[in-house]
């Protein structure tokens, strides 16, 4: 998309025109949202700007139906924006009439200036500057209207809709839209909207990374809303006051469905499927459902039970979960006997990675695996604590290690990390909340032997490290010092660096192909594998990651497998890859405002059990912190090109 006619994105303007400019600008210098796969836009006009791609775009039209879709997003909360539009949409309307003035488009600049310094959200302040950029720079095309020299044509279309906080969230949850119905005492109706993105909404609530928060405009004002907590609070809400079943299809389609896994991508493709008409069922090879969810987090992060309703709900809506039920191999034509059509892959990533040390391939008493430890833990096996514990690795995993030995009764737990803090990926929250509650972190410490006698672990050599140069990861490169090597026991050593995907064989003479890495390899529009009818996501295609990366791909593969069982290709649409969500030009003014604080679990109560540490919002407090969020809603219409 080298053609650029003009733009006034962010308010800088680029005019290549006839007789307006010496040297051309190429469109791609200009960061804004742009259609993807392979289609054409003759102009897109946005919160930031108008860019005209193609001769002869049809500026009045576009501003008209660009007024018509943010009309849709105006809460009219405090009124202003709402009114502007609605003033700008009769002025248009008197132009395409016969009925307007030239003077009309003066008061058409005039309402956005005071829309901009008037209205009380991020949305109101910035949504009008495009239509003064219309205005202003393609006069003649209004006059033209006024005049009837043109008419306002309904055209064809494209539409999205999105916000910082909604392109940071891997499953693009509409956030707003949900934190406007808590403000609004609509939690019902939070949850509903949640649901269309994320099926398992107290799970994420408790577990999620929360990118978006980090994506937050308030971040840089007074701290960023506590999204996550607030979507933990339509979930609890709904469990309160007794929940409502989930909708049941009203038809039903042809083809079945097979999900191998029950993990949050799983279920996530099931319940979208489901509720596609499609009949589903879930194998998962342990006694319980819910993958890492289930048998990877602790139940002082999240509680057992809140996973186990979710999923009821799931399994209550027609899809059927056949526990201790493993595929150890695929044969796609066995399922398609079976009535299946197609089957989607989420084995996710429960195998946990070799430290790479000597004396680690000889199995003893006292080694052992992160993975395994939660996995054991949570199917409810005895775990005797023991005097002293070592975690080896820096994520979730090691922090959840740690936090369960604590409660366990072992005595001493520490954690050796190779890196400092600063490239530690655990979650800040978890690693001070170790902290607090007596785990011990000794930094740039690295295993080299495993010692065992007898086929018991005795100890551990180590040596210590200095950071150097960033690898491929980022982070700084840990190198060992010569002459640290030191000695470290310990009673018990739990390995926790990482986890792999085990790919089960597929019985055709196609197999699956994989990336160097071992992961499953997907075409990333549709998630299909290398073997058709087959698709796959979550852990076992992208490698360890987020609850809700997996419920994204669970999304997006169901979307894939409806097209595909449908003989239909995926639509277009915009990217706002390399767009700056937060920029926007001068508004109106916002009022500082603290979050709402939630309580802790004692430190007494915390270290003697499984008790959830973190407490939920409050009905009340949940309403409160929701009148935080500013409503950053991002627009964009385009009008297809030729």
């Amino acid at each position: 998309m080298d053609k650029l006619e003009f733009s006034s994105w962010n308010g800088k303007v680029v005019d290549n025109r006839k007789g307006k400019a010496k040297k051309a600008s190429r469109a791609a210098a200009v960061p804004f949202p742009a259609p993807v796969r392979g289609e054409k836009a003759a102009a897109v006009m946005g919160w930031n700007g108008l860019v005209v791609l193609e001769p002869g775009a049809d500026v009045p039209s576009l501003t008209v139906q660009y007024l018509k879709e943010i009309r849709k997003i105006s809460c009219g909360e405090c009124s202003v924006c709402m009114i502007g539009i609605d003033m700008l949409l009769d002025i248009f309307k008197d132009m395409a009439d016969g009925e307007g003035f030239e003077s009309d488009l003066a008061e058409v600049e005039k309402i956005v200036r005071d829309v901009a310094a008037n209205a009380k959200c991020n949305f109101g302040q910035s949504a009008l500057f495009p239509v003064s950029d219309a205005v202003k720079h393609y006069r003649a095309d209004f006059v033209a209207v006024v005049k009837g020299d043109r008419k306002i044509d309904g055209k064809a279309y494209g539409t999205a809709v999105t916000a910082p906080c909604i392109e940071a969230c891997p499953a693009s949850l509409d956030i707003p839209g949900y934190i406007e119905y808590i403000k609004n005492n609509r939690f019902s109706d939070s949850l509903g909207l949640i649901r269309k993105n994320c099926i398992l909404p107290g799970v994420i609530g408790r577990t999620c990374t929360h990118p978006c928060e980090s994506a937050c405009v308030r971040k840089d004002l007074d701290g960023s809303l506590s999204i996550r907590l607030l979507k933990r609070a339509a979930a609890d809400f709904e469990r309160k006051e007794k929940s409502a079943p989930l909708p049941v299809p009203s038809g039903a389609k042809d083809g079945k469905v097979a999900v191998i896994g029950s993990g949050p991508a799983g279920l996530a493709a099931a319940y979208n499927l489901r509720r596609k008409g499609y009949g589903v069922t879930v194998f998962e090879t342990l006694p319980e459902a819910g993958g890492m969810a289930a048998v990877g987090i602790p139940d002082y992060r999240l509680p057992l039970d809140i996973l186990r309703h979710e999923i009821g709900l799931i399994g209550d809506m027609g899809v059927e979960i056949a526990l201790n039920s493993g595929i150890g191999k695929i044969d796609m034509d066995d399922f398609r006997k079976k009535g299946y059509q197609a089957l989607f892959l989420a084995v996710g990533a429960h195998a946990g990675n070799r430290m790479g040390v000597k004396g680690e391939e000889t199995k003893c008493d006292g080694l052992v695996d992160g993975v395994e430890f939660l996995r054991d833990l949570n199917l409810g096996k005895k775990i005797a604590p023991k005097k002293k514990v070592l975690i080896i690795g820096g994520g979730n995993v090691a922090i959840d290690c740690a936090r369960s030995c604590v409660r366990l009764g072992f005595k001493d737990v520490e954690i050796l990390y190779r890196r400092s803090r600063a490239e530690m990926p655990a979650r800040l929250e978890e690693i001070e909340g170790a902290e607090e509650e007596g785990v011990k972190i000794r930094y740039l410490t690295a295993p080299l032997e495993v010692v065992s006698k007898s086929g018991k672990f005795s100890c551990l050599n180590c040596i210590r490290m200095k950071l150097g140069k960033p690898d491929e990861s980022g982070r700084k490169r840990p190198e060992p010092v010569k002459g640290s090597e030191h000695v470290v026991e310990a009673d018990l050593v739990i390995s926790a660096i990482g986890q792999s995907a085990v790919i089960p064989v597929t019985a055709s003479k196609k197999s699956l192909s994989v990336n160097k890495n071992g992961t499953v390899k997907v075409d990333p529009k549709t998630m299909m594998t290398s073997v058709e009818g087959i698709f796959s996501g979550g852990d076992c295609v992208t490698g360890p990651a987020t609850l809700i990366e997996a419920i994204a791909a669970g999304n997006m593969a169901a979307e894939g497998i409806d097209l595909y069982l449908r003989g239909e290709a995926a639509g277009g649409g915009l990217s706002f890859d390399g767009v700056d969500l937060k920029s926007q030009r001068a508004g109106g003014y916002v009022v500082k405002e603290g979050a709402e604080a939630v309580p802790f679990l004692e430190m007494a109560k915390r270290t003697t059990g499984f008790g959830e540490v973190e407490g939920g919002f409050s009905h009340a407090g949940a309403m409160e912190e929701a009148k935080r969020c500013l409503r950053c809603y991002r627009v964009a219409v385009w009008e297809k090109g030729k």
